[in-house]
């Protein structure tokens, strides 16, 4: 896609560079850190004390320090990071063009949905064993599921904005309107089953937060509100929101495993290494090498994070789970105020709002994101809504 994205037209590889430096902060913070990571470090600055214990126990005062547990998963992670960047950069240079852009989102719709229905057929007992579990901690069939939701909704929004535009609005019997519509239902309700046998009561609350997303913004654009009167007005609905997820966050007693189900042995271990994670992090890709100590000896298992906020606050630290939500509302308010403003596309932009929304509630519930299915679906989700964020003739004003 990366090379397809460069051979491209030059204005729209022009008009890619001014909306990307919007966000540079976003994508190149977490480079930054995790070449910190593995840096050599003087004794004197904050290395990861397990350095200092290893050149005492070797005897090796030059030994030099590093915050990562594990340089070279580090080193492996921002490779791993580098190319979802470049899948998103790709995808915002493709989708400038609206033709490419609604292919980019039926692919979307086809794929998620066609996962969702996966996990459907996988409940029956004609095809048992043959299908992977969908209930695994890291199942990208979850968080799939969810994102088909906004991407179905989406193609939903474009069959009856396209026939809005049309000039007879009346003839109800266009068939582009009802194969969009049935489309969309069918993803929709094929992905609400899909979470509803997997006992994802959670999840469906926070795919109502999506769609909901949706529906404001294309109540907001019939209504004529601005984007600022909306964005704050929404802001208010999800810090109501928030402050409830908070309140049950604090009544549980658990912090950031609050809202995960887990199996109790994996839960307290992931407690001890929340808890003695230095602030600067173990190290990005370490988790792993780091549950190892807090095992039993001769454990077998594969020790998994109960979400990815979690895995995040262990090995990157707290703060950086604050500096990422911070970016992400950046993304958030981006697309949900370039859906309001632009034309009759908004549902790029909205579905990228939803999404990202979605990927931020399901962070604390799960641990799909480290599926590289989902990190793919999410980041052609984000290039899809910051490519139709703003019109051609609009430049960068929203």
């Amino acid at each position: 896609m990366l090379a397809i994205a460069a051979r491209g037209p030059e204005a729209e590889i022009a008009s890619t560079a001014p909306l990307l430096k919007r966000f540079a902060p976003a994508i190149l913070i977490p480079v930054v850190w995790m070449v910190l990571q593995t840096f050599p470090l003087p004794s004197s600055l904050p290395a990861h004390p397990i350095w200092s214990a290893t050149s005492i126990a070797l005897n090796d005062p030059s030994l030099p320090g590093r915050i990562s547990l594990d340089p070279g998963a580090t080193l492996r992670s921002l490779f791993l990071y580098l190319t979802d960047v470049s899948l998103v950069v790709s995808t915002v240079i493709l989708a400038k063009d609206r033709h490419r852009a609604e292919t980019i989102l039926f692919v979307l719709c086809a794929v998620t949905t066609f996962m969702s229905v996966e996990v459907l057929l996988g409940r029956l007992d004609l095809f048992a064993g043959m299908l992977p579990d969908a209930s695994a901690p890291t199942s990208p069939f979850p968080a799939a599921a969810a994102l088909a939701t906004v991407a179905n909704a989406a193609l939903v929004a474009r069959a009856i904005e396209r026939h809005l535009h049309q000039q007879d609005i009346r003839n109800l019997a266009s068939v582009p309107l009802w194969l969009g519509l049935l489309c969309g239902l069918f993803g929709i309700a094929a992905a609400v089953a899909a979470m509803a046998s997997l006992a994802r009561g959670t999840l469906l609350a926070a795919v109502g937060l999506g769609l909901t997303v949706i529906v404001f913004i294309a109540a907001a654009r019939r209504l004529g509100f601005r984007s600022w009167p909306s964005a704050i007005l929404f802001a208010v609905l999800m810090a109501i929101a928030g402050s409830l997820a908070v309140q049950r966050l604090q009544s549980g007693g658990s912090g950031l495993l609050g809202l995960v189900s887990f199996a109790p042995g994996a839960m307290a271990l992931a407690e001890r290494l929340l808890s003695d994670a230095p602030w600067l992090g173990n190290g990005v890709g370490t988790f792993p090498l780091a549950s190892r100590a807090y095992q039993d000896f001769g454990a077998a298992a594969v020790v998994i994070p109960p979400s990815s906020a979690v895995l995040i606050a262990i090995e990157s630290g707290r703060l950086a789970l604050v500096i990422l939500a911070g970016f992400a509302a950046q993304l958030f308010f981006f697309t949900f105020r370039g859906a309001i403003r632009r034309g009759r596309d908004f549902f790029f932009a909205s579905a990228a709002a939803a999404g990202v929304l979605l990927v931020f509630c399901e962070s604390f519930l799960d641990a799909s994101l480290l599926s590289p299915a989902v990190r793919i679906i999410v980041a052609v989700t984000i290039g899809l809504g910051l490519a139709q964020s703003a019109g051609r003739t609009s430049g960068l004003k929203c």
